[in-house]
């Protein structure tokens, strides 16, 4: 396939495997956040990113993407253009697409490449996080390794951060990819208490690359503070910085669904952020069964505090782990329930042309496609029980339009 074809017309071409790697809390590398995590491609504590990125399994898949092949280590963009426009996979020819002749053309008949250039960062250098979300795990969240330590027995080796015993190595090779950066991810864990992040920030203000970065992150924005850095400070010497602050709902069902939360700290924080003219924030909301039926209301609530406007954008990413806290398995009247009030939001959003409507139309589809409360009916019932009894929590009285489901 040629150029044109590939970023055009292509369902299977991506820009990411020639500037891009993802490196998981625990090391593991994949060619981006969007892939199927089944099996890494490699982890940092056994080979360099370098070597890496030339491995057989990366240049297997340039070489499949350049001949038009599917990859199952794809399979999650592939599903999500199914009923959505957007993909992280279309995201890669938008942006960077107009790389193609600096990155793809110099590519060998083997699919390997003759230099290693990171682009795109994204290295996740800890599982630290002050939050322990019911859609999340150990491998995201220390606060989920610590409590599945004392209260399920279970010893998942996942407090641990910085990639075992070599960070010192991978940071000096991060530190050496700063002039090829266009843009850095940062996520976590919780990316706005992690040291390395504020050491990589440091280093591309030292050479002098802030003002040609764009920064983005994943944030809870419970902490705009750490220690001795400010983070707003920081940002304003940066080309760019664009926030995806990760927000499930308001009030008491935002502190449930992320344990840890308060709810007035982030309010706050969103407020400070909102009118800062380097900053461009969006949310990224986890639909799950804890929120479909009331999400129309949580979007409400930010359009009336004037933290959600049409040039605000939202991402609405689906709750697939854990099975059982999917919003596919919610009971077919509460579905109903839900879709109505999210297709009269839909009609307004239209009306008003907020482009945003696009993204509740997908909550819809995805929602109401599969009914499966039978076969998680009993897990959901298990593990909602389980948490509300070690966090002193209270599903009915948090969700009372959902208590319903307790009855089984």
């Amino acid at each position: 396939m040629d150029k044109k074809q590939l970023l055009t017309d292509s369902k299977t071409f991506c820009m990411f495997p020639w500037m891009h790697l993802n490196v998981t809390p625990l090391g593991n590398v994949y060619p981006c956040c969007s892939s199927d995590y089944t099996e890494p491609f490699a982890n940092v504590k056994d080979a360099s990113l370098k070597d890496i990125f030339n491995n057989d399994k990366m240049k297997q898949l340039r070489l499949d993407m350049l001949a038009g092949k599917e990859s199952s280590i794809c399979t999650y963009c592939y599903k999500h253009e199914e009923s959505s426009p957007f993909s992280f996979r279309k995201y890669s020819l938008e942006h960077f697409g107009k790389d193609f002749d600096e990155l793809v053309t110099p590519t060998s008949t083997d699919g390997s490449l003759p230099e290693f250039r990171m682009k795109y960062f994204d290295v996740r250098f800890s599982n630290i996080c002050n939050m322990k979300c019911r859609t999340c795990g150990s491998e995201f969240s220390s606060q989920w390794a610590q409590e599945m330590k004392q209260h399920d027995n279970v010893e998942t080796g996942y407090r641990v951060i910085n990639h075992a015993d070599n960070t010192g190595k991978l940071l000096d090779e991060i530190k050496s990819q700063v002039p090829h950066m266009e843009l850095a991810y940062f996520a976590g864990g919780e990316p706005l208490i992690t040291e390395e992040h504020y050491i990589i920030l440091e280093e591309m203000i030292r050479t002098g690359r802030n003002s040609e970065i764009t920064l983005r992150y994943n944030t809870n924005m419970s902490n705009l503070k750490y220690k001795k850095h400010n983070i707003l400070d920081l940002w304003s010497r940066f080309k760019r910085v664009e926030i995806s602050a990760s927000i499930d709902h308001y009030g008491e069902r935002a502190e449930y669904i992320r344990h840890g939360t308060d709810w007035g700290v982030v309010e706050s924080n969103l407020k400070s952020i909102r009118d800062l003219d380097y900053i461009d924030y969006q949310y990224n909301t986890v639909l799950s069964v804890f929120n479909y039926v009331t999400l129309s209301d949580f979007f409400q609530y930010m359009m009336d505090k004037d933290l959600l406007r049409k040039k605000d954008m939202i991402s609405i990413y689906r709750a697939l782990t854990p099975e059982y806290y999917a919003s596919t398995i919610l009971p077919t009247h509460l579905k109903v329930i839900g879709t109505e009030k999210l297709i009269d939001l839909h009609s307004y959003m239209i009306e008003h042309d907020w482009y945003q409507a696009m993204h509740v139309r997908d909550a819809i589809t995805f929602t109401t496609q599969q009914d499966q409360w039978h076969d998680q009916k009993e897990q959901f019932l298990h593990h909602t029980h389980r948490r509300d009894k070690i966090r002193n929590e209270d599903f009915a009285k948090v969700f009372p339009e959902l208590a319903v489901m307790l009855n089984g």
